[in-house]
């Protein structure tokens, strides 16, 4: 093995080992100062893995929406899977409504797409569309509160077209 396959392998498999919480089996973040776990975090998270370590990714994905996958009143991603919070502003996620993360909502859309998981797939773009509203507009679509969030339409683009690369 090449000097950066097997230093790959070894963070890989240190990430498995050692940058798990003990709770949930999840990623942790590395900031002290912040929660160990969050909904937005952990969505990205699996997204990223699935460029990296496909098992991990699914392993991750699967342990999201059994910590943090929330299905009523809409469906979505909590960002804290340990208390809830119905109308707030978190400093990485943006808002959190309904206990609802945005970004960790928008982000769950890459691993549910890439996964082939369609009933969360369908659920979650729901959310989108009540949540967003898309209204057309000199002949182009956009979410109606795009132009307050732009980065938040471009995010569920991407992770929308999420597809396995060979």
């Amino acid at each position: 093995m090449t000097t950066s396959i097997t230093l790959y392998v070894m963070q890989v498999e240190k990430a498995r080992t050692e940058w798990l919480d003990k709770n949930t089996g999840m990623l942790v973040s590395f900031l002290p100062e912040e929660d160990l776990l969050k909904g937005s975090y952990s969505a990205l998270n699996c997204y990223y893995l699935t460029f990296i370590d496909k098992d991990f990714a699914k392993d991750q994905y699967e342990r999201l929406k059994k910590y943090f996958l929330q299905t009523k009143p809409v469906i979505g991603f909590k960002e804290y899977y340990d208390r809830p919070c119905w109308l707030g502003m978190d400093i990485d996620a943006g808002p959190v409504i309904l206990n609802l993360s945005s970004s960790g909502t928008a982000f769950a859309l890459g691993p549910a797409t890439f996964f082939n998981d369609t009933e969360t797939r369908k659920g979650l773009l729901r959310t989108a569309e009540i949540a967003g509203s898309t209204i057309t507009w000199f002949g182009k679509s956009h979410y109606l509160l795009a132009n307050i969030a732009l980065v938040g339409e471009a995010i569920t683009l991407a992770m929308r077209t999420t597809i396995p690369f060979n």
